[in-house]
């Protein structure tokens, strides 16, 4: 089944209304117990969240200068600001600063769990609905992934069971952009006004799991489904 990630590890996860993002303390107050438990955490933790202190230093003076940011980050030389920078996806401190004075809510989190023997971190990307004629997100999707600030990722809701039992309503698919990616797995394809779940061969021929058939030359592909989260919802009295 379709459950997990798409490197051929199955995850099972059970998500509380309030959703990640609200906080996974406040979900388990015991939280590092149960996480290992249950998710196989080593224990949640507070990383070393550099980009964070540096957004914060970004908004507090945005014009200051990267030695100014090694300086108060304590940092041995300027090579150290443009590591952290460089890891994060950004292009020089210009690029860094354009995203977080156009955005607030960018890299205020500062989570990080490790999972399995690897650092996780909690990003959001846009939640979209399960029709592509809804160009605009209906909101934020929050999740632990393995890197801080990954490019080209979306999620989207299942809204129907026309996929199942691979998918079903209210599923969340974290799609990455395929940018080139051919190798097999499932991927998420748009046509006729919908969404369409296929699994890409070797060869490339995108197969409908329901049929076994090639799918429809028409369709066209938006992404490599990297994830899938499915929801339990507990509601208390």
């Amino acid at each position: 089944m379709l459950y997990g990630d798409n490197r051929g590890q199955s995850t099972s996860l059970t998500r509380f209304r309030h959703g990640l993002c609200k906080g996974i303390c406040d979900c388990f107050p015991n939280s590092c117990i149960i996480a290992n438990v249950i998710l196989g955490w080593e224990g949640l933790v507070q990383s070393p969240d550099y980009l964070s202190q540096m957004a914060n230093l970004v908004r507090e003076n945005p014009s200051i200068t990267v030695r100014e940011i090694a300086r108060e980050l304590q940092f041995a030389d300027n090579k150290s600001v443009y590591y952290w920078l460089e890891k994060h996806n950004f292009h020089g401190i210009n690029e860094f600063k354009r995203v977080v004075l156009s955005d607030a809510g960018r890299f205020t989190e500062g989570l990080a769990v490790v999972q399995n023997g690897r650092q996780r971190y909690l990003v959001r990307v846009a939640l979209f609905a399960w029709s592509p004629k809804e160009k605009n997100p209906v909101g934020e999707w929050c999740f632990l992934y393995n890197h801080p600030n990954p490019q080209g990722l979306i999620a989207v809701q299942v809204g129907d069971q026309s996929y199942s039992p691979w998918l079903m309503p209210r599923d969340i698919l974290i799609v990455q952009a395929d940018a080139g990616r051919t190798e097999m797995g499932w991927v998420l394809l748009t046509g006729g006004g919908r969404y369409h779940l296929a699994v890409r061969t070797l060869g490339g021929t995108m197969i409908d799991p329901r049929t076994g058939q090639a799918v429809s030359q028409d369709h066209k592909l938006v992404g490599v489904i990297v994830r899938q989260e499915r929801i339990f919802q507990c509601e208390s009295k």
